[in-house]
């Protein structure tokens, strides 16, 4: 999808009961999965990689030290800085780019060695996945860790595992996380947790 098709789907995001659920889903099991194998959480740079409106920034911005939220959506991101300000958060930095090496050098705030790297159902719209993992790890600290969720029949485990080596990542879990339901049928969504 196109940074401008997200664009249209801004205004009513938050508002999707849908939406709500699985950025739930997926802190609840980055509570349980993830936060016991870092260190201090108030200490943590983390990276929120396609944050579309915030859902998980809004989230862990108590938490933490720093928050980099990015996304290529210009909208999306219009909605998360109106929360953060409204919620007077002073530790979430936004930014309305690309991913790529150009645009880690061209950032600051990219070059912060983050501890802790979030894609919350990102990483199956990347048009070369294995290119933006290397360039997640190459602004990763050593220990860090990279957490991503995915609709599992679109990134499968062994595509996850492939990708996680060729970056360096050491492969802590790639299972379900949970699952999606809806009348009869039944969504499940991949947990990857790699470390650095």
């Amino acid at each position: 999808m196109s940074e401008s098709e997200w664009d249209d789907y801004a205004d009513d995001w938050d508002g999707n009961e849908d939406v709500r659920f699985y950025a739930q889903k997926a802190f609840d099991s980055l509570e349980h999965r993830v936060l016991p194998l870092v260190s201090d959480l108030s200490k943590l740079k983390v990276l929120d990689f396609g944050c579309g409106t915030g859902l998980l920034t809004e989230k862990l911005a108590p938490l933490c030290q720093q928050i980099v939220a990015i996304d290529t959506s210009g909208k999306m991101l219009e909605i998360l800085s109106g929360k953060i300000r409204a919620s007077g958060a002073d530790n979430v930095v936004t930014l309305n780019v690309e991913l790529n090496a150009e645009s880690i050098e061209a950032n600051p705030d990219l070059l912060c060695d983050f501890d802790l790297v979030l894609a919350s159902s990102v990483c199956s719209f990347l048009p070369d996945y294995e290119t933006a993992l290397a360039d997640l790890t190459s602004i990763m600290k050593p220990g860090a860790c990279f957490v991503q969720w995915d609709w599992m029949e679109e990134m499968p485990a062994e595509r996850i595992a492939h990708a996680f080596q060729g970056a360096g990542l050491g492969q802590h879990a790639i299972e379900e996380a949970f699952a999606m339901d809806a009348e009869d049928q039944s969504a499940p969504v991949i947990i990857g947790i790699g470390l650095f």
